[in-house]
């Protein structure tokens, strides 16, 4: 029988992991730095996060849930999911370009092709979870669809954040939406 988790010490974890990659990024991030800033052992950590692959995913998660609680919490209207979905984007990748380390971590996801490959298995998941209206198209389709349009945005926004221009995410993200 698996050992059940300590939800204080998880969470103490993973506030921290989360604060060191959008502070230093994804590579300066590591399993020893984040459990010699809470005290435990570099096993504790990995017991919660086998792989950084993991911590990075559920930092998304995490990330879009919240910017969409603040969203429903403020009452933004949206004319439709789709609107809807853009608005959550579009606010998770203003947060994500804020400042230095959370533009690093940004960068490092959008740069590695494992780390890209999977954010957009997961944000296609996300946005089939997300939306109500029933797909008009194959489920591969969809997911194809998603990939090319996603994979070019990742594309995109690396090339800007590498030479430091600024990034009009609205525009390059409502493409994405308007291929979904």
């Amino acid at each position: 029988m698996a050992r059940p988790r300590n939800e204080e010490l998880f969470n103490t974890i993973k506030k921290t992991a989360y604060r060191q990659l959008i502070t230093y990024g994804y590579a300066d991030t590591t399993y020893q730095s984040i459990a010699s800033a809470c005290g435990v052992t570099r096993t504790a950590v990995q017991n919660y996060y086998p792989t950084k692959n993991d911590l990075q995913m559920q930092f998304f998660s995490d990330l879009l849930t919240v910017t969409k609680q603040a969203v429903e919490n403020e009452g933004i209207h949206q004319e439709n999911e789709f609107d809807f979905m853009l608005c959550i984007g579009e606010l998770t990748f203003l947060y994500l370009m804020q400042d230095a380390g959370t533009r690093k971590f940004l960068m490092e996801v959008s740069n590695s092709r494992e780390m890209t490959e999977e954010t957009l298995d997961f944000e296609f998941q996300w946005g089939i979870s997300f939306l109500s209206t029933p797909l008009s198209v194959s489920e591969q389709k969809f997911h194809d669809d998603v990939l090319v349009s996603m994979g070019g945005f990742y594309t995109i926004l690396y090339s800007y954040l590498k030479d430091g221009k600024p990034f009009d995410t609205r525009t390059h993200l409502g493409r994405v939406v308007r291929t979904i």
